[in-house]
């Protein structure tokens, strides 16, 4: 029995030491992340990280440890300690395996990864080429496997002795055995389960995403249910989410359903404007001359656009995932944490979609992204949003001046699909509202040719990244110039936003040699680029609005005087309430933002917070009234 014990002593501290090696990596790898955390906090964050660990490991290998003690006397077998030996090994394997992925994952996000995977469908084939960039990485981590695999096998080659115990003992050892898995899975004795939110030892996202790892993370997030959120009484709740809601543009019209609005003047006249919207992949704004003033030099074509239009310098993601963006901007709704996102259930409640709301004002719609028809569930999420037409890689032709021995992992080139928008619009009848979505810029960056390669390409990295951008704001010039010869060009509205922003972990260092200075400003993880450009419309303005893409569809009603009700978390980013403020999910926590500053909160527990004493309570009371309204179908009525 004691052998047993040293064994499995053996196991848990190979798997602890592996664990704990790969948090330090993550830790000297994205040290720019964690440098707000004292050197107290840095050392408790590693201690709950290894609680972590430990859940993580206990939680799928817990089983074995019983097997392993089990009191039989097969249990000493050779044959059978073999098994429960590789066995663990199998498992150990597999969540090293996705804490390296997620350490990964982590530079475009700086956040552990979550239910997120849910929403790649049947596009593994990208991450497995998005896998191959960091072959590194694979060789890495099979001589990992490989050097693991003659520790275990050493280990196993020590004989176990019949045990002198009788049975009764062995039984409580088992039982034994039992509780301390049962009492490690748990992490607490009496309190309710160790929770992700238990990893925010402070107030600092940072202290939390040190403890953490994506294994953990994501089996705590893939299968997690609808919740119901009460922090304070429904009224209260309910009324504070109003007042939120509070705009000069809108009024509220059914107890029923206490979040749905219209126009206030049903009798304003309508204007149809043709409404082109472009989603543009990872497009941070600091990377962004026009909004970050980097003098990075890759976007001349937008920042001439962005020179006479309207340029919104407070404007923010709703998500750090394009899905995110996509649920936002086709429903008002960002994703709340405890619910799934459009496309994997957030559907099955009545939404407000902003296709369906453009057709019932006699708007023509279309969709299209540079992915395959399917990716992320697009067919499906852009047939529930109301668009009448829709167009994939599949039917965008190759005619570009692109290299033609490369192909972006994503699709196709961003010219490709400029191409057919151009074409399509040419002949739609008027007036229409189309939705497209870019995807050169995403990670791995695979350049389109020499001359736009600005920087020394490399595919994993910035200079990578700004040279993709750089093809990106070519091609959207082209799109522009040939719109501008179209009939419609002066009825139309353009409206350029992200989807999310990218990060590259200390991007300040790799332009140490170079006569550019990153700045960063609060919030520029969540900051995007928003530019509506509509030159016989509105002339050229910086508004500090705050708004995200949850804002364009009230937006779009104010501004077209579009009849029919809605329902959506945010106002118009012309609303003279000055109440503006965006929702955002950001990992495992959940902010607001408003005019006093912003918030993070993992919905148990206040993270940093630079905003006024009211922003937690209109933080916790939306998510409390829109998780109710959502579970009770009563968000929104059936368009």
């Amino acid at each position: 029995m004691q052998q047993k014990t040293i064994r499995l002593l053996y196991y848990l501290t190979i798997s602890l030491v592996s664990l704990f090696l790969l948090r330090l990596s993550l830790y000297f790898i994205y040290f720019d992340d964690f440098t707000s955390l004292t050197f107290n906090e840095t050392i408790i964050s590693f201690i709950i990280g290894t609680k972590i660990d430990l859940i993580s490991i206990l939680t799928f290998a817990g089983i074995v440890a019983l097997l392993m003690f089990l009191p039989f006397k097969f249990s000493v077998t050779k044959k059978y300690q073999n098994f429960i030996g590789y066995f663990w090994y199998l498992i150990l394997l597999i969540i090293v395996f996705v804490v390296i992925l997620d350490i990964v994952y982590f530079q475009f996000v700086h956040r552990h990864i979550g239910n997120e995977v849910m929403a790649i469908g049947n596009d593994t084939q990208i991450l497995v080429d998005m896998l191959l960039e960091y072959l590194n990485l694979l060789i890495a981590f099979f001589i990992y496997a490989i050097v693991i695999f003659f520790v275990f096998k050493k280990i196993l080659k020590t004989k176990l002795q019949k045990t002198e115990k009788s049975f009764l003992q062995q039984i409580l050892v088992f039982l034994a055995v039992i509780f301390i898995v049962f009492l490690s899975i748990r992490g607490k004795v009496f309190a309710k389960p160790f929770g992700i939110s238990d990893a925010f030892t402070s107030s600092k996202v940072s202290s939390g995403n040190l403890a953490l790892n994506g294994f953990y993370t994501l089996y705590r997030t893939i299968s997690k249910k609808q919740k119901i959120y009460k922090f304070y009484e429904t009224d209260k709740a309910l009324l504070n989410s109003k007042q939120l809601l509070h705009s000069n543009k809108f009024e509220f019209v059914d107890s029923d359903y206490p979040l749905m609005r219209k126009i206030k003047d049903m009798d304003i006249k309508q204007n149809k404007h043709n409404i082109v919207i472009i989603l543009l992949e990872s497009w941070s704004s600091k990377y962004v001359d026009s909004f970050g003033n980097n003098n990075l030099g890759v976007t001349p074509n937008f920042d001439e656009i962005a020179k006479e239009g309207l340029i919104f310098n407070n404007f923010y993601s709703n998500g750090q995932r394009s899905i995110d963006a996509i649920g936002a901007l086709f429903t008002g709704v960002p994703t709340i944490k405890g619910f799934n996102f459009l496309g994997k259930g957030l559907e099955l409640s009545n939404l407000s979609y902003i296709a369906s709301l453009a057709k019932e004002n006699d708007y023509a719609t279309l969709a299209m992204q540079t992915s395959k028809r399917s990716s992320f569930h697009m067919d499906t999420i852009v047939q529930l949003a109301g668009f009448d037409d829709y167009y994939s890689e599949e039917d965008m032709p190759l005619i570009g001046n692109e290299d033609k021995n490369k192909k972006p992992r994503f699709g196709t080139w961003d010219g490709n699909m400029y191409q057919l928008l151009s074409e399509k619009l040419s002949n739609t009848k008027e007036p229409f509202l189309s939705f497209s979505f870019t995807s050169t810029t995403h990670a791995p960056f695979i350049s389109p040719g020499k001359q736009w390669e600005k920087y020394n390409h490399n595919t994993k990295n910035i200079f990578g990244f700004l040279n993709t951008l750089n093809y990106a704001d070519d091609k959207l010039g082209q799109f522009i110039q040939r719109c501008k010869k179209e009939p419609w060009f002066d009825n139309t509205i353009f409206i350029f936003m992200a989807d999310h922003t990218i990060g590259f972990g200390n991007d300040s260092e790799l332009f140490k040699d170079t006569n550019i200075s990153i700045k960063n400003r609060p919030l520029e993880n969540m900051r995007i680029p928003l530019v509506i450009y509509a030159p016989k419309i509105f002339k050229p303005q910086t508004i500090s609005t705050i708004g995200s893409q949850a804002s364009i569809i009230p937006t779009l009603i104010d501004v077209l005087g579009w009849h029919g009700n809605f329902s959506t978390l945010s106002n118009s980013l012309f609303s003279q309430s000055n109440n503006g403020f965006v929702l955002f999910t950001r990992g495992q926590s959940m902010g607001l933002v408003d005019k006093s500053g912003y918030i993070n909160h993992t919905l148990n527990k206040k993270l940093e917070t630079t905003g006024d004493e009211n922003i937690e309570k209109k933080l916790l009371s939306i998510v409390q009234t829109t998780s109710q309204l959502l579970r009770q179908n009563k968000f929104a009525k059936a368009q």
